[in-house]
């Protein structure tokens, strides 16, 4: 009986939660080492991103935050479209988002904290030219970004110096949706007072 009831409970809070493709804006994250990139690269690097993807408005915003790199920025842009622990073509600007800091700039950095500008998936410069040829033009490439966000078929990477075919990555993914995570947490409690009431 008891174990119907964590079913129903559970059940109730996936019935509840937002489906990611029905929340606007979506938030995606992901941690950045080197053991994700591919082959693994050995670095003390770190860091986390955040991209906030608005598929109505059309836009795009990324944060990133890193330390500990084992040279200068040269490069930090968004790959799409591969599952993940394999490599793809860079979708994004290159060679980096607008206002990173890396070498070609003079502004090569080993830690940072990045936050971009709301960058329009209708323009053609929040894209890496390359991609924007193999997906057949820009309404294709922007349909292509967004499917690949939304479905885990994109990272984000930072390049560097020492490691110019990337450093650290993260696959980006939907982040916690805080009222899901709390009607799950009420669940599971909920379940707790029940199995103690029959114990």
């Amino acid at each position: 009986m008891r174990y119907v009831s964590l079913a129903l409970l559970l059940t109730a809070a996936a019935l509840f939660q937002v489906p990611a493709a029905m929340a606007i804006p979506m938030t995606f994250v992901g941690n950045l080492n080197g053991a994700n990139e591919v082959p693994v690269v050995n670095t003390p690097g770190t860091g986390f991103t955040t991209v906030i993807l608005d598929p109505t408005a059309q836009t795009l915003q990324v944060n990133v935050t890193f330390s500990g790199l084992t040279s200068l920025t040269t490069a930090a842009h968004i790959h799409c479209c591969a599952p993940l622990g394999t490599n793809a073509m860079v979708a994004t600007t290159v060679p980096a988002f607008p206002g990173f800091p890396i070498v070609a700039n003079g502004m090569g950095v080993t830690s940072g904290d990045y936050h971009s500008m709301v960058l329009s998936l209708t323009d053609a410069g929040t894209y890496n030219p390359a991609f924007v040829t193999a997906e057949g033009g820009l309404g294709p490439a922007e349909m292509a970004l967004i499917n690949g966000i939304e479905n885990g078929l994109t990272y984000l990477n930072v390049h560097t110096q020492t490691n110019p075919g990337g450093e650290i990555r993260s696959q980006l993914e939907p982040a916690p949706e805080p009222a899901s995570l709390v009607l799950l947490g009420s669940a599971l409690v909920g379940f707790g007072l029940i199995r103690r009431r029959k114990a």
